[in-house]
């Protein structure tokens, strides 16, 4: 971007972007993927941190490095709800106090403190607020709390800019998930799409319409989260993808300025023993593939096989992945957007560039910031159309 107040794709420390983005809490770890007692380096927005839970737990978020020496924390290990450096054996609690310094006067640890940040568990994701200050309250997706199967998905981990992601409009279905839909008989999915777009009071509603089908929208949800409704990422039988939708939220978040992790939240409208059979047969229908989604789109955006070349058994789950992701990474870690030709299916990332730019400068400026807001009753506005009678 050649104005730095625009800049919405470099978000490392000090960048506007990356300021606005610390105001709001972002996800940085699937949960389950954290046991009690383990301890990782994360990188988000261009910035290293310690990530640990405690043996009771509780996670938590401090400094990357040790005071002591600078080496890496997370060489060490967790001892209750602390972590012990491995160089020396500093220990600091979660909230980044020195409590231990073997073989140093106990009254120097007490003068020792890294940065931590606050942590919060919600939907199967650990969330952390970044930014200075008192972190503003948790956001919840009340959609999401109803009853039915809530599950956090793999995070998916792309060597492109963020946004590449957050741009993702409805209006590229038809075109890059042509094959996924031919293969699972949606030819009707085919048509294409006439899109709208509006400001709303969480970001940005857009909708995808086809002539003589019901509306369907996407929620943007400022800044980095994308609400949709969808069957064909239904993991599952045949029957399931047939009969079964998934409402998800795609949380976009920086690692750096040309790779980026989307966490994902799926809710599946099952309960009871329903679940658990559904959950049987997702397991089940899962497939151990020779190489990830993420190799078979490297190898598609270097020209060495083609979307058509996927193994006809590929669930399309999996292929929907491959599309997506030979597509957006296909536009490179940082797209030129100087030389873009934009049209009317653009409106929807028309409208994200617009709102980003006009808080970017708010921010700059010292000005307010518009305060989002998640409506409850969001995910019903997503239409799907229903399943045949008697099909499930």
């Amino acid at each position: 971007m050649n104005d730095p107040v625009v800049d919405f794709v470099h978000t490392g420390p000090g960048t506007l972007a990356g300021r606005y983005l610390r105001r709001f809490w972002q996800p940085v770890y699937r949960s389950q993927d954290l046991a009690a007692g383990r301890i990782v380096p994360i990188q988000i927005m261009s910035e290293w941190f310690t990530l640990y839970r405690g043996d009771m737990g509780t996670p938590h978020l401090t400094a990357f490095r040790c005071a002591h020496r600078g080496t890496q924390l997370s060489t060490g290990w967790v001892e209750g709800d602390s972590v012990r450096c491995r160089y020396h054996g500093w220990k600091y609690d979660g909230s980044g106090r020195c409590v231990e310094q073997p073989g140093e006067d106990q009254a120097l640890a007490a003068k020792v403190r890294i940065r931590s940040y606050p942590t919060k568990e919600y939907l199967g994701l650990i969330f952390a607020y970044l930014g200075e200050g008192a972190p503003p309250p948790l956001r919840r997706f009340s959609d999401f709390e109803r009853p039915g199967l809530v599950e956090a998905g793999v995070p998916e981990i792309w060597p492109c800019n963020y946004f590449n992601r957050i741009e993702n409009d409805p209006g590229h279905v038809p075109f890059v998930h042509r094959e996924s839909l031919l293969r699972a008989g949606r030819k009707d999915r085919l048509a294409i799409r006439e899109v709208s777009a509006e400001e709303t009071e969480y970001g940005v509603r857009m909708g995808s319409n086809v002539p003589g089908r019901p509306p369907e929208y996407i929620h943007f949800h400022m800044p980095n989260i994308i609400q949709s409704r969808s069957r064909a990422r239904v993991e599952g039988s045949r029957q399931d993808v047939q009969n079964l939708w998934a409402d998800r939220y795609l949380m976009h978040v920086p690692i750096d300025d040309e790779h980026n992790v989307t966490f994902i939240i799926d809710w599946i409208p099952v309960t009871g023993e329903e679940a658990e059979k559904y959950q049987a047969r997702r397991l089940q229908a899962r497939v151990v593939m020779d190489v990830s989604p993420n190799e078979i789109g490297e190898a598609v955006v270097a020209g060495k096989m083609r979307i058509e070349d996927l193994d006809q058994e590929t669930p399309t789950y999996y292929s929907f992945w491959v599309e997506d992701y030979s597509t957006l990474v296909g536009q490179g870690a940082i797209p030129d957007r100087v030389h873009e030709r934009l049209g009317r299916v653009d409106i929807g990332l028309v409208f994200i560039r617009k709102i980003w730019e006009r808080e970017l400068r708010a921010l700059d400026g010292g000005l307010p910031l518009k305060q989002w807001t998640t409506p409850e009753g969001l995910a019903d506005q997503s239409v799907v159309s229903a399943p045949a009678p008697g099909s499930r």
